[in-house]
Formats: structure tokens, C-alpha cells, sequence
């Protein structure tokens, strides 16, 4: 009884081992994408800075971000209001957040900074949509507790109504001349520098489909990842020329869009919020090339995809399913491995 025990323990043992294994292979990756659903809560109320009864409530989220208001004719809501993603926030409300509190410091004191942002928002939207949010008196003859605060929220409301909308990542990809040509030392088969112009993003990644080329930066240091700006050239191995070869060549490069994002309480009587984190969304740009080498010392040219074309862009692919299935097999195989030589020392200690 005993021995059955411990072969259980030790059974157990691998099927845990399994466990973490499909945990660690289906765990997601983290995004910094804007969230389904979040929850709010009042963490206090401002004093008055402009006139005698503005007394605005501040609002953050369960987990600490600041969130601000989008219709103060609504009421402002309770704590523990949960909240649904509603849309993606225009060019004005991008730059208001990322230009006012917390993401910059406008004057010496936090709650004026967070006091000026929320004015900010609603006279903004005053503004572009007729909203009425703030009163005639407020935006101009009320009282202010420091001279000065009126002008940062009418400083930060006249920039966000010229906002530009942020661009969309491009990547271009240019060779001056289509032909491969012999190196005065014969040892290799070389393009001319290849130009990549990056928008949006700070590296690209080249690969090759022949294990005998390489990509080599200006100074002919073999590289597989180049920074904004830099060239590149394709290598060949001449002594790998003896026929015709093609080279597919791919040019990658992961670029970010910012926004920010409004959501809407589940109880209609309460206000829209725009939350004041900044988030990205990922956009993978990639290009194409494909360059044949002839053998026989003639010289290669380049046959497809025309690189003065515009950069593709494409959806980011999911590596990540294919690692997961990688790591299942793997887990299984370890399992089944395991028990039969826990049965199989079972049955020999039995004996």
C-alpha cells in the first residue's frame, strides 16, 4: 500500500508538472490595448479654483488610473460604477491627456494640474460638440483662486482643437540599382545598400530563406536587426553560386499607434470618461523581396516586388499558438514518458 502511494504522489507529481507547462503555453501575453471593462471610484473632491461652486470630484480607476468626466450636465458617478469600453477617444482628447495630468505637470500643485485637465476636457468638448458642459461665467468672469489657471486650460483646449490625428506607421523599402555584383575579392555576390524609411517605428528585422546570405549593414557587419535609418546590403557566398538561386528577402518592423479611450457606465445617468492612460496598438509592417543569383559568374538581378512600392501593412501573426502547441506536444510526451517509468519501477520493485 505503501509502494501504490508513493507511485501516486509521483504520478501526481508529473501531472502537475503538465499543468504548469499548458499554464505557462496559454498564458496571454500582455497588450497595452485599452481594457474591456474597468471600475471606477471617487478618491476626492477638488476645491473650487474657478469660481465659488465648481467643486469637481476626482475619479481613478480600482487599480489607480485617472479617469476624467465627459458630461457634467450627467451626475457624476458612485463608487464602484463599472464602466464598458465605449470608443476610441478623437485627436483632442489624445492630446489632452498625454499633455495634462498625470502624464505632465502643468503647475506645482497636483490637485490644480488635475483640476485644469478636467476643465480642459469638458470646455474641449464644449467647444467641437456644442456640449454646454461649462458655464459662459466659468470660462470667463468666475474668480480665480491663482491668476493663470483659465489661461493653461485655454492653452491646452486651443492645442487639442488642432491636434493632428497621430500618423499610421509606414515602412518603405528602396534599392537604387536591381543588380547583385561580384566583390573586387571575388567572394561574394552583393547588393547595393537597401534604404529602409521607418514611420512610427524604431527598428526592422531582415531574414533570408538561404542560410549562405547574409545581411550586412554598411561596414559589412552581419546583422539581422537594423536601427531607423540604417542600410543594409544582401551577401551571397559566391562559391555557393552554382545555379541559379533566389533569395527571398523579408523586411519586418513593428510599429505603435497611440489612444486613448472613453467608456460608458452601466447606469446612463452617470458621465462618459475618457481615461488618462495612454495605449498602443501594435501595427507589423513588412516587405518582400526577392533577388536571383546566376550562376556561371553572371550576375543576379532583382526580379520581383518592386521596391519603390508602399509598405504592406498586416495583422500582427499569433507566434504565440504556435509556441503553445510546440510546448503541449512536448508535455504530453513528458507525461507519458513519466508514468511509464513510474509503472515500470512500480511493477520492478513489486517483483
Amino acid at each position: 500500500m505503501k509502494k501504490l502511494n508513493k507511485v501516486g504522489k509521483q504520478i501526481f507529481a508529473v501531472c502537475l508538472s503538465l499543468i504548469m507547462v499548458l499554464t505557462l503555453c496559454i498564458s496571454p501575453v500582455s497588450a497595452a490595448e485599452a481594457p474591456n471593462s474597468m471600475t471606477v471610484k471617487r478618491t476626492k473632491e477638488m476645491q473650487s479654483y474657478i469660481g465659488d461652486t465648481n467643486h469637481f470630484m476626482a475619479y481613478a480607476t480600482t487599480d489607480g488610473v485617472i479617469v476624467y468626466c465627459m458630461d457634467l450636465h450627467k451626475d457624476g458617478a458612485t463608487s464602484g460604477t463599472h464602466y464598458t469600453y465605449l470608443k476610441e477617444g478623437d485627436q483632442g482628447l489624445l492630446y489632452l491627456m498625454k499633455n495634462g495630468y498625470p502624464n505632465k505637470r502643468i503647475t506645482n500643485t497636483e490637485e490644480i494640474d488635475q483640476y485644469i485637465t478636467q476643465s480642459a476636457v469638458w470646455w474641449y468638448l464644449d467647444d467641437v460638440t456644442g456640449a454646454g458642459n461649462l458655464s459662459e461665467a466659468f470660462q470667463t468672469t468666475d474668480k480665480e483662486a491663482y491668476v493663470g489657471i483659465r489661461n493653461e486650460i485655454v492653452k491646452l483646449v486651443n492645442a487639442a482643437k488642432v491636434a493632428s490625428k497621430p500618423s499610421t506607421p509606414t515602412m518603405t523599402v528602396t534599392i537604387t540599382n536591381s543588380n547583385l555584383k561580384l566583390t573586387e575579392d571575388g567572394k561574394y555576390y552583393e547588393s547595393n545598400p537597401v534604404t529602409v524609411d521607418l514611420n512610427g517605428a524604431k527598428e526592422y528585422k531582415v531574414n533570408i530563406n538561404n542560410k549562405s546570405a547574409q545581411a550586412v549593414n554598411e561596414n559589412g557587419e552581419e546583422k539581422t536587426t537594423f536601427s531607423a535609418g540604417e542600410k543594409f546590403k544582401i551577401r551571397l557566398n559566391a562559391d555557393k553560386v552554382k545555379e541559379n538561386i533566389n533569395l527571398d528577402v523579408n523586411v519586418t518592423a513593428t510599429g505603435e499607434v497611440e489612444s486613448v479611450a472613453t467608456f460608458n457606465p452601466d447606469n446612463s445617468a452617470f458621465q462618459r470618461v475618457v481615461s488618462s492612460k495612454i495605449y498602443t496598438k501594435n501595427v507589423k509592417l513588412e516587405k518582400k523581396l526577392t533577388l536571383s543569383a546566376a550562376g556561371n559568374g553572371s550576375t543576379p538581378t532583382i526580379s520581383t516586388t518592386p521596391a519603390e512600392e508602399d509598405a504592406v501593412i498586416v495583422d500582427v501573426p499569433n507566434t504565440l499558438a504556435n509556441s503553445s502547441l510546440f510546448a503541449i506536444v512536448a508535455g504530453v510526451v513528458l507525461v507519458i514518458a513519466g508514468g511509464s517509468l513510474i509503472i515500470y519501477r512500480y511493477r520492478t520493485n513489486k517483483n
